[in-house]
């Protein structure tokens, strides 16, 4: 089979569906752990008045989600209304440093090899770094196609893919919503999620300036296995 052929090849960048399930039982173990059975009933109260108000302030942000997917539009509104009932008790920084340490981390486990659909893209005909890197060009056309995340450029070497994007919906979105916080959502699920998967498809993954962190576009880099300098502690 070759990576053209696999079903995710070129399909909307979402959170896979097995992942979306593993998410919501890592969310309740999370806040079960942290708050107790009535403060997590407190939580998920304070959600619901959240979610009902961010849908009612938000309509355009709302129609702008779901022309990405039906998947975009209901976790940009669940994560923003948990995040404010967890800032209420919390703070804002402690609430982003729960969602990032307790449960993005652990969710990026799981949804970055569903992404690259990681255990067939290992079986396609040819080098697995080869592979990795038509996927990832396919990926990010698509999200320039639809809108989510704009490829301005890339550029292909043998041992080295460079993609150069100048917008990001999280950003976007999120800052909409009042929530700018969580546009860092997808920054931070990249930091856990690649170093998973790169033993697999033989990649060092670098990105050194990213949009949500204060940088004007994000760079990803690509290297082969053993190519990459000396500077992943500085991945953003």
């Amino acid at each position: 089979m070759k990576v053209e052929e696999l079903e995710r090849f070129g399909a909307k960048l979402e959170m896979p569906k097995e992942a979306v399930r593993k998410q919501g039982k890592i969310m309740l173990r999370a806040l079960r752990i942290r708050f107790g059975i009535l403060g997590m009933l407190g939580i998920f109260k304070d959600s619901w008045f959240n979610q009902r108000r961010l849908k009612r302030d938000h309509p355009e942000t709302r129609r702008k989600a779901a022309a990405m997917s039906e998947v975009v539009e209901k976790e940009l509104f669940t994560f923003s209304a948990l995040f404010l009932a967890l800032a209420k008790r919390l703070g804002r920084e402690e609430a982003y440093e729960f969602f990032k340490t307790k449960v993005m981390n652990e969710i990026a486990r799981t949804s970055m090899g569903e992404i690259y659909q990681l255990e067939d893209l290992k079986r396609c005909e040819g080098d697995v770094f080869e592979n990795f890197k038509k996927f990832n060009i396919g990926m990010f056309q698509r999200t320039t196609q639809d809108g989510t995340w704009h490829m301005d450029s890339y550029t292909d070497e043998p041992d080295k893919l460079t993609v150069d994007i100048t917008t990001c919906a999280n950003v976007e979105l999120f800052g909409e919503l009042g929530v700018p916080e969580l546009g860092r959502f997808g920054c931070d699920h990249d930091l856990a999620g690649y170093p998973v998967i790169e033993k697999d498809v033989q990649c060092d993954f670098r990105r050194l300036c990213t949009i949500a962190k204060g940088d004007d576009h994000c760079v990803f880099e690509f290297y082969r296995k053993g190519t990459a300098p000396n500077n992943a502690h500085l991945n953003k």
